[in-house]
């Protein structure tokens, strides 16, 4: 029992321990009294209310109602309308005071797109439902979807072929000559109505065309089929199009534009049925054959135009101009020799229907000979390198394999040259070789075409071919005699040049003779095979009465190309001239005292051609070198051009002079330059050294070319030295006095104490000029001015030559042939074309 006893109270004690724990935890609302309940009235969201944003915020009025304090949180739910909870968040408020009516902003967050319930529910010190207060709200949300507007795929969008007023035609796509329908959809997947624009972009056959709608309207989650009609004819070919809206169009993605291309058939066509037949089951190879072509027009459309039918290739029938009707028929007859063939025939002129039967065909087969190549299967072209008016040869072997006997030959041509080899005879079995030849009159590249022709065989394999080939330039000969010479033991002896231009081996028939009494006479002929290049042939003729040496090629098998193709030099007992001709203008035209200019000269020869060259110097009016060549080879010609290449003297008139040394003479020329510096005066004094170095230079250089002219006969004699120099009075060497020259009248101004030779330089005339007396102290010296000139040189005669421009009379040399320049007008002429008097 004690122990039972003792049991007893220990539980009693422990009850009683746990009951005191709990009762502080037991709410104690009915004791503090506090009830807070929603004010229905001012939740600010009305059932079925519809927003654009994912995020809700209301305002809450919170009312106290029994007069205590209260402590509540408040739940927000947002949940679909299939109960799925969207998102739950709860907030413990302040504790509110006896009686307080609170008002609390409240955000319902992720609304989905369309209908969801939204609920407010206050849990705590809450009180009793009544019809204005509740401790829980729900309400229904429309969230709306943006504005989706969006055009159908690109099958949606279908064109109609219409006619000019717009109603359908019959044809069930669109062709040459129609107009056009288009419908397509637009489609708004939102929620919210779109109004906005459409533009239609179509381009055919060149021409563009763009067809504007406005004020569309499309409602929320609905569409709308838009129908366009563009004014733009068709035309056969490819149709583009392009639809674009236009206006607001929202922020979500969408098909906007689209683009494609439509067919657009051909107008009505003609619709031809041909057919041809022959005789070919009652005909053998070699006899007439007759083919006849028949053609049915069964469009609803005329056909104009013409028909044409080839053999192998080969045009056998072309029929004039005509109009074949909508439902009739015309037919063609033509012969051709019996053999195994193919002929087609074709229309040319209006398109046809693609149902049409052409091009129509016809096979003739029958016994006949039939010719395979032997070898190549194209013919080999032989003799190039070609030049024009060469003559390609062709050839190619050929083996009759068929059951009859047989004919066949090669046709060459190239754009209208035809030519046609001979016929080649082939028995059943036999084999041999066609040949052709065809002349190039062009050259560059030709297009060389060859056929095989058969008038009773079938020709097996390739029929036709074509082949390129590069023709150059016609060669030709050069043909020249040069080192003509005559002496006691061989007589006449000379040599031959011939020069083929480059390419291949030619063969040339060379005659050489002589001249005598206007007749030819020709004393040796060799055919001879030359190579590209220089050939030379030394002839002896031994003494021959005769005026000149003759030669003459001759092509042979051969078209030669453009010039002579003989030449002729006089005997050798003609001396052979030479001369120089100076260029009339310089390089610079209007070169300045320093200036390094071209000065271009010409080197010429007449009578027996000579081989030899010679020495030649360009020298200014004070007989100063300015540059010294050596005259070119002549190869065989009778002239020859070279350019001295100087540095321009001082003057505003520079005269030059060159002399040439060749053949054991001097021959000379001169000719009187403009400078580009205007002459003017100056008060420097004249460079009389340098003058007088020059003076010395050019005597010394001139005495030299007459000794080596006259090869050593006679003696130049000595110039005596002066003894004294005169003895002048103190000028001012810069004062000027002007002189005249005795030729031509020009003034000329040089300084009054200079003593020397002058040169004009219009006319080129050289004189002596002195220095004037002096007022006092001067004794005058018989040997003051010592003469420069070049020593056993007979003074030429003058003679006046008329300007042909304004008649100025001028004075020159009788013996000068070259240009001369007029001092008055600057006119420049030769010396022969004035009037020329004894001076």
């Amino acid at each position: 029992m004690f122990m039972g006893g003792a049991g007893d109270s220990s539980r009693r004690v422990g009850a009683f321990l746990i009951l005191m724990f709990i009762l502080p935890l037991i709410p104690s609302v009915q004791a503090q009294g506090g009830g807070v309940l929603i004010d229905a009235a001012s939740f600010g969201v009305e059932d079925y209310a519809s927003t654009e944003s994912e995020d809700l915020t209301i305002s809450i009025e919170l009312h106290e109602l029994t007069g205590a304090s209260a402590n509540v949180s408040l739940t927000l739910r947002v949940e679909t309308m299939e109960g799925v909870v969207v998102s739950n968040q709860s907030q413990v408020l302040p504790e509110l005071t006896p009686l307080e009516q609170r008002n609390i902003s409240a955000t319902f967050v992720g609304l989905p797109y369309g209908y969801s319930r939204v609920s407010a529910e206050v849990s705590g010190d809450v009180g009793t439902n009544t019809s204005s207060h509740l401790t829980s709200i729900t309400r229904t949300v429309q969230r709306l979807r943006p504005l989706a507007i969006t055009l159908g795929g690109i099958g949606s969008v279908v064109a109609e072929a219409v006619d000019e007023n717009g109603l359908e035609t019959t044809n069930l796509s669109m062709h040459d000559g129609d107009h056009l329908s288009v419908e397509f959809p637009i489609i708004n997947e939102g929620d919210i109505n779109w109004s906005g624009g459409v533009v239609l972009t179509i381009e055919n056959a060149g021409q563009t065309e763009a067809s504007t709608l406005q004020n569309i309207t499309v409602q929320a989650s609905s569409s709308y089929v838009v129908q366009v009609q563009p004014s733009l004819r068709l035309s056969e070919g490819d149709l583009l199009w392009w639809v674009n809206l236009t206006g607001e169009l929202g922020e979500e993605t969408g098909t906007h534009a689209l683009n494609g291309s439509w067919s657009v058939g051909p107008p009505p066509l003609p619709l031809l049925f041909g057919q041809l037949t022959s005789n070919a089951d009652a005909t053998q190879a070699g006899e007439t054959l007759e083919v006849n072509l028949e053609v049915w027009n069964n469009g609803t459309v005329p056909f104009n135009g013409r028909f044409v039918c080839f053999e192998n290739g080969v045009e056998v029938l072309n029929s004039t101009e005509s109009t074949l009707f909508a439902g009739g028929s015309e037919n063609w007859s033509f012969q051709r020799s019996a053999k195994p063939m193919l002929i087609e025939c074709d229309s040319l002129g209006n398109r046809l229907d693609p149902a049409s039967n052409f091009p129509n065909n016809l096979t003739v087969e029958m016994p006949s000979a039939v010719f395979e190549p032997a070898g190549s299967t194209t013919p080999s072209l032989n003799g190039g390198p070609w030049h024009q008016g060469d003559t390609v040869s062709a050839n190619m072997l050929l083996r009759n394999t068929g059951s009859l006997d047989g004919r066949i030959r090669l046709v060459l041509s190239t754009g209208s040259t035809q030519s046609a080899g001979a016929w080649l005879e082939l028995k059943q079995g036999a084999a041999g070789e066609i040949t052709a030849n065809l002349q190039l009159l062009t050259s560059g590249q030709q297009n060389i075409a060859w056929t095989l022709e058969s008038d009773n065989g079938l020709i097996s394999g390739a029929q036709t071919g074509e082949t390129t080939l590069a023709i150059e330039a016609q060669q030709s000969v050069g043909v020249s005699i040069f080192g003509v010479n005559t002496t006691e033991e061989q007589g006449v002896e000379f040599t031959v040049n011939l020069d083929l231009d480059k390419g291949k081996e030619r063969n040339v028939r060379l005659q050489v003779g002589y001249e005598a009494g206007g007749s030819t006479v020709f004393l040796q002929e060799n055919d001879l095979l030359l190579q590209q290049g220089l050939h030379q042939y030394t002839y002896t003729f031994g003494a021959i009465d005769g005026n000149r040496i003759v030669a003459q090629v001759t092509p042979l098998d051969w078209l030669i190309g453009p010039g002579r193709l003989d030449a002729s030099v006089s005997m050798p007992d003609e001396r052979t001239q030479f001369w120089i001709e100076m260029d009339l203008t310089t390089n610079p035209l209007r070169p300045v005292a320093g200036d390094a200019v071209d000065l271009g000269l010409t080197l010429r020869q007449s009578g027996p051609y000579q081989t030899m060259t010679g020495e030649l110097w360009v020298l200014d009016a004070q007989r100063t070198s300015l540059a010294q060549l050596q005259s070119p080879i002549w190869n065989g010609a009778s002239s020859v051009e070279l350019t001295a290449q100087i540095t321009w003297p001082q003057g505003s008139n520079v005269e030059l002079e060159v002399l040439w040394l060749i053949d054991g003479s001097t021959t000379s020329a001169q000719y009187t330059y403009i400078s580009g510096e205007v002459q003017t005066e100056s008060n420097d004094e004249w460079p009389l050294a340098a003058i007088a170095w020059g003076l010395m230079a050019g005597v010394g250089l001139s005495l030299v070319l007459r000794l080596q002219a006259r090869r050593g006969v006679g003696q130049p004699s000595k110039e005596k030295k002066p003894t004294s120099e005169p003895k002048t009075a103190e000028v001012n060497s810069d004062e000027k006095r002007e002189i005249a020259c005795p030729q031509c009248d020009r003034r000329l101004r040089v300084p009054v104490s200079y003593s020397g030779t002058v040169g004009c330089p219009d006319c080129g005339h050289k004189f002596a000029v002195e220095p004037e007396p002096a007022l006092s102290e001067v004794e005058e010296d018989e040997n003051e001015d010592v003469v420069l000139s070049e020593p056993d040189e007979p003074t030429p005669e003058k003679i006046e030559v008329g300007c042909p421009a304004c008649s100025q009379t001028l004075r020159i040399p009788s013996s000068y042939e070259g240009s001369v320049r007029c001092p008055s007008c600057t006119h420049v002429f030769k010396s022969h074309e004035g009037l020329r008097q004894s001076g």
